[in-house]
């Protein structure tokens, strides 16, 4: 099966005309050939080169066979917010729906929604990820109820974990204030500390988390890296950060281990 990686350019030539419209133009294609599609969907452009490989593909007369999408553009907008908002996650499904792959695999996808919404898709889970954390007699901190339904496979994925710490969360969906409660900090008391999730952003849920507690060594582990404030806050409190290179993108911080899953291969993982 040919691979063509939207990240690395494997496989296709991208263009950009004067006026901003995307273009490309894929090399080697066989008539008949199945045809493994690798789109890290971290932006609009991104979607639409996708959307016009996939075209592509079509007028070649290659087989769609697979579509890998390590990070999915819209994933956490999973339901309308407020009135008068759109539903992204529809918006984006529909429009990965109009490729016509046989079969989608997306990596730890932040909600059950966009496996509903995107046809024959599957959530890889992140075994790697809780794999690669490797401290023993650790206390696992689940930062929602999300995290806290995993916490059965997390332990059967690494024997390291011995305990477990719940949060009580929320979130005003109109102003995006967070109140967290660590319930039983007292737990985490000189022991090594995890907190798994798919994604962070901000760092806003792990820092009010990390400001509760007092472990011998606190971790990080998240599958999707965004950090968009930067690590200034999250190195004062964390010992290891522990993400993939979902975003396409390995971070140059002492403070981050990058994990870089073999793409081509997801559906062993």
């Amino acid at each position: 099966m040919k691979t063509i990686d939207l990240h690395t350019g494997s496989g296709v030539r991208f263009i950009l005309f004067p006026d901003n419209q995307p273009h490309v133009q894929l090399t080697d294609i066989v008539v008949g050939e199945e045809v493994q599609v690798i789109a890290d969907l971290t932006s609009s452009l991104k979607l639409i080169q996708l959307l016009e490989t996939a075209n592509a593909l079509t007028h070649a007369g290659a087989i769609k066979k697979q579509l890998v999408i390590p990070y999915l553009l819209g994933a956490r907008y999973d339901r309308i917010m407020n009135p008068g908002d759109s539903f992204d996650l529809e918006v984006i499904a529909g429009l990965i729906n109009s490729c016509g792959f046989g079969e989608v695999l997306l990596f730890d996808v932040h909600s059950a929604k966009a496996t509903e919404l995107i046809h024959h898709s599957v959530s890889i889970s992140n075994k790697l990820m809780v794999q690669a954390y490797n401290h023993t007699g650790a206390v696992l901190i689940c930062p929602d109820a999300g995290a806290a339904r995993k916490t059965g496979q997390y332990q059967s994925w690494n024997k390291g974990i011995s305990e477990i710490v719940y949060c009580e969360k929320k979130r005003d969906l109109t102003t995006g204030r967070l109140t967290l409660r660590v319930t039983a900090p007292e737990r985490c008391a000189g022991k090594p500390c995890v907190i798994i999730d798919d994604i962070c952003d901000g760092g806003a849920t792990f820092l009010a988390i990390a400001e509760q507690v007092n472990p011998s060594g606190l971790s990080l582990v998240v599958t999707h890296g965004i950090f968009s404030k930067g690590f200034a806050a999250l190195e004062k409190h964390f010992d290891e950060i522990i993400c993939s290179n979902s975003l396409g993108q390995v971070y140059q911080h002492p403070l981050v281990k990058t994990i870089q899953p073999d793409w081509t291969a997801l559906k062993t993982y």
